[in-house]
C-alpha cells in the first residue's frame, strides 16, 4: 500500500504492478474469485461466519480489509485502484471463507 502512503510530490517514483496498483492486479483477484466460486455452490442466504477455525480466520482477515477500505477513500489518490484493489481482496477472502467452510461441514447422511 506504498502508493496510499506515497506523498504527492513523489508519486513519480511509484512502480506500476509493484508500488502502485495497475488494472491486471485487480484483474488477478478477480480471477481468483472466479476460480473459488467454481469449486461449491456459493450461498444465497445469510451466512452466519465461524464454522470453522480456517473460515473464521479468512473473515476476520475481511474484516480488516473492508476497514482498510474504508480508510483508504481518504488517502487514494485521483485514479488510484487501490481501493478497487481491496474491494476484490475482501471479496476473495469471502469466497474462500465459504469454500472452507463448504470443505470443513461433514457430509449428513440421508434419514
Amino acid at each position: 500500500m506504498a502508493e496510499l502512503a506515497t506523498a504527492d510530490e513523489n508519486v513519480d517514483k511509484l512502480v506500476d504492478g509493484e508500488t502502485r496498483v495497475v488494472n491486471e492486479m485487480v484483474d488477478r483477484l478477480e480471477a481468483a474469485i472466479d476460480d473459488t466460486a467454481a469449486r461449491f455452490t456459493m450461498p444465497t442466504e445469510f451466512v452466519i461466519p465461524g464454522n470453522s477455525t480456517v473460515s473464521a480466520a479468512l473473515d476476520l482477515s475481511r474484516t480488516i480489509v473492508r476497514r482498510a477500505e474504508r480508510e483508504s477513500l481518504r488517502a487514494a489518490g485521483e485514479g488510484s485502484l487501490a481501493v478497487a484493489y481491496l474491494n476484490r481482496l475482501s471479496d476473495l477472502l469471502w469466497a474462500l471463507a465459504r469454500w472452507q467452510e463448504t470443505a470443513s461441514t461433514p457430509a449428513r447422511r440421508p434419514g
